[in-house]
C-alpha cells in the first residue's frame, strides 16, 4: 500500500471529493503521535515528581531548621552541664581542703597520719575507675558530621566528666579514710574528772621515788561511767596485776588505749565499740591510792602522752617525752 484515498461527500452535493494521502505520511503522523504522547507523559510524570520533591524539600528544610535549633539548644545545655561539672569540682576541692585541713591538724598533734591512697584502696578493696579513651563510635569521621561542634563538645564534656568522676572517687576514698581515721583517734576524755597525775616522770605516791608514769590519772567518784574515746575493738577485758580490772581497745592505725583500776568492766573481748559508748565504771581495783582511771595510749607499741590526743586538754602538750624500755619496766612494776 503506497497511498490512502479519502472520499469527502458533502450533503446535498452530488460531486464527491477524493484526497489521496501517501501511506508514508500516515505512518509518520502515527509515529509522531506516539512520540508526542510519550514525551508528554514523561513531562507529566516529571512534573508530578518535581512537585513531590518540592514538597519534600520544603519539609526537609523545615525539619533541618528545627534540628539546627535543637542542636543550638543542645550546645547550650552542654555548656550548662559543663558549668555544673565545674561547680561540682570546685565544691569537691573545697570539701577536700576542709577535711584534709582537719585531718592534718589532728595528725600533726598526734603523729597519726592517714594511709597512702594505694594502701587504703588495697585495705578497703576499692575498685579503681578506669579512664576510657574514646567517647565516640569507632570509625566515625567527625570531619563530615553536620553537627561536628556538638560532637566535639560532647567528647570534651565526656572526658571532663570522667576526669571529675576520677577526682570524686579519689575524694570519696580520702573522705572515707579520713572518717575512719578521725573515728579511730581517741580525741575525747574517757571519763569526767580532774587530772591528778600526768604522763612522764613523777614522784611515786608509794615509794616517794622518781618514777615514770606511762599514762594519765583522771580522778572521779566510784561508779562514774568510763566511755570509749574512739571507735575500736576490745582486745582484753579482765584482771591485770597492779591495774585491777583492766580493758584494752584496739582502734586501728597502730592505736591501742588501756584503762585500769575499773570498778566494773562492761565489755568483753571482741566487742566492737563506738566513740561515746560506756565500757566500764571508775573504781579502786588494783594498786591505787584512790578512785580514778589510769588511762594509757600506745602507738605502734610505744607509749604516748594521752594529753596530746584529747582535744580539750591544754594542760599537757609535751609530746616529746622520751621513755626508754627500762623506764617502762619500772613503771609497770610501780603501777597505781
Amino acid at each position: 500500500m503506497k497511498k490512502i484515498t479519502l472520499m469527502i461527500i458533502p450533503e446535498g452535493i452530488k460531486n464527491t471529493r477524493q484526497i489521496r494521502i501517501p501511506a508514508l505520511l500516515i505512518n509518520m503522523l502515527v509515529g509522531f503521535s506516539i512520540v508526542f504522547s510519550g514525551v508528554l507523559g514523561f513531562f507529566v510524570v516529571d512534573y508530578i515528581e518535581l512537585r513531590a520533591l518540592r514538597h519534600t524539600f520544603h519539609y526537609t528544610s523545615t525539619e533541618n531548621e528545627v534540628i539546627k535549633g535543637e542542636a543550638r539548644l543542645l550546645e547550650q545545655n552542654l555548656d550548662e552541664v559543663k558549668q555544673a561539672i565545674r561547680r561540682v569540682r570546685d565544691y569537691s576541692l573545697k570539701l577536700e581542703e576542709i577535711t584534709t585541713f582537719k585531718v592534718k591538724s589532728i595528725s600533726e598533734k598526734t603523729g597519726i597520719g592517714p594511709l597512702t591512697p594505694e594502701e587504703y584502696q588495697s585495705s578497703q578493696n576499692i575498685e579503681v575507675l578506669k579512664d576510657p579513651t574514646n567517647y565516640l563510635p569507632s570509625g566515625l569521621n567527625t570531619e563530615k558530621l553536620v553537627f561536628r561542634p556538638v560532637f566535639e563538645t560532647l567528647e570534651g564534656l565526656g572526658k571532663t566528666a570522667n576526669q571529675h568522676a576520677l577526682d570524686l572517687q579519689h575524694l570519696l576514698s580520702n573522705l572515707s579514710q579520713q572518717k575512719s581515721l578521725l573515728a579511730s583517734i581517741p580525741s575525747v576524755r574517757p571519763v569526767d574528772g580532774w587530772i591528778t597525775s600526768s604522763f612522764g616522770k613523777r614522784i611515786s605516791p608509794f615509794t616517794g621515788q622518781k618514777t615514770t608514769h606511762l599514762g594519765i590519772d583522771i580522778a572521779s567518784p566510784v561508779g562514774t561511767p568510763i566511755y570509749a574515746p574512739a571507735d575500736g575493738v576490745v582486745i582484753f577485758s579482765g584482771a591485770k596485776a597492779g591495774f585491777g580490772n583492766f580493758i584494752m581497745i584496739a582502734h586501728g592505725y597502730g592505736l591501742v588505749t588501756r584503762y585500769g583500776h575499773n570498778h566494773q568492766n562492761l565489755v568483753q573481748p571482741g566487742h566492737r565499740v563506738l566513740r561515746g559508748e560506756q565500757i566500764a565504771t571508775v573504781g579502786m581495783s588494783g594498786r591505787t591510792t584512790g578512785p580514778h582511771l589510769h588511762y594509757e595510749i600506745l602507738v605502734n607499741g610505744k607509749y604516748e602522752n594521752p594529753g596530746k590526743f584529747i582535744l580539750d586538754i591544754t594542760e599537757f602538750q609535751d609530746s616529746d617525752i622520751e621513755i626508754d624500755q627500762q623506764a617502762i619496766e619500772e613503771a609497770e612494776l610501780n603501777v597505781h
